[in-house]
């Protein structure tokens, strides 16, 4: 049995130097963490069935994100454990599988030990600070909050059809994971969840930046790329079009504003968590956009025929 108090740590399945570097060096590191060893995967399981662990430090290749959602899963089940993912590859944008799929923390298996070793301290010290279901809290108002509140955390998502992963920093949205997209391709399917379950997990750095704009931007541009998913989804079904899903025109020209007016206030229907009326103010605006431009009027300069010269006249005739 583990002392109170004390952390468990299973390095499962890795290279022997690896697995005795680590062990080595978090020994050393901290004495308050009991560190086991798991050579083969039945070792691997058959641990996990009767044991809990704080972090599961475990190889795996950005290819095969299916065995760290089976993991993740597994480990879901009984209790609230991190994993770290070693990876032979560099960290880049191929690795977004991995970290959607259930690893809190994806690291090359090549760096140093005390590294790799001060990694896995940080995410053992990492722990769900809220979590719930998306169809009582939805994905939109979820992440504004903890925008509006500032928080820099991950906010972990997992339904039957999706598993993804969102990263704030003080309040803004650094990065974002869907399957194998990443930045703001990812967080416009993100905002699309509406069932599922949710973790907010703190103490979570984020691995890259992949999104740079501020936060409001982001969930606008994720609205509008919803909308018009929907509509193009709409057209191929060969469906009439729902009444309200576009301003008629001289309902644009109405409202009295430019298209950057327009703008502006669906931004800030987004900070007032009224996110119907910004998608209103960006149909609005998209409609100004659809609009064939004016053309400037042209300034005819007409030439003035010089003195003594009629109209009809040959050149060079007297």
């Amino acid at each position: 049995m583990t002392p109170a108090g004390r952390q468990r740590i299973l390095l499962a399945e890795l290279d022997d130097r690896l697995a005795l570097a680590l062990f080595a060096r978090l020994y050393e590191q901290n004495r308050t963490y009991d560190v086991l060893l798991a050579r083969t995967a039945d070792v691997t399981h058959a641990l996990l069935a009767s044991e809990r662990f704080q972090v599961v430090v475990i190889h795996a290749h950005p290819s095969k994100p299916g065995d760290i959602a089976q993991l993740e899963t597994e480990l879901r089940r009984v209790g609230d454990t991190r994993i770290v993912a070693l990876i032979d590859s560099a960290v880049d944008a191929s690795t977004a599988p991995l970290s959607a799929a259930g690893a809190d923390s994806v690291c090359q298996a090549v760096a140093p030990a005390a590294e790799l070793a001060d990694e896995i301290v940080r995410v053992s010290h990492a722990r769900a600070l809220l979590e719930g279901r998306l169809d009582q809290v939805g994905t939109a108002e979820l992440i504004q909050m903890l925008c509006m509140c500032r928080r820099s955390l991950m906010i972990r998502i997992a339904s039957s059809q999706e598993r993804a992963a969102v990263w704030l920093h003080e309040g803004e949205i650094h990065h974002a994971v869907s399957d194998t997209l990443a930045g703001q391709s990812a967080m416009s399917r993100i905002m699309r969840v509406d069932h599922g379950r949710f973790w907010a997990i703190g103490g979570a750095a984020p691995p890259m930046r992949s999104i740079q704009q501020d936060w409001q931007h982001v969930m606008l541009e994720a609205a509008r790329e919803h909308d018009e998913a929907t509509e193009r989804a709409s057209q191929r079904q060969k469906e009439p079009p729902r009444s309200g899903t576009a301003p008629h025109q001289s309902q644009v020209r109405a409202l009295g504003k430019s298209y950057r007016e327009l703008t502006e206030l669906g931004l800030q229907s987004i900070k007032g968590g009224d996110f119907t009326k910004a998608r209103e103010y960006w149909d609005a605006a998209r409609a100004l956009g659809a609009e064939a431009p004016e053309v400037a009027p042209v300034t005819v300069i007409k030439a003035t025929p010089p003195a003594g010269h009629k109209r009809g006249e040959r050149a060079g005739r007297r």
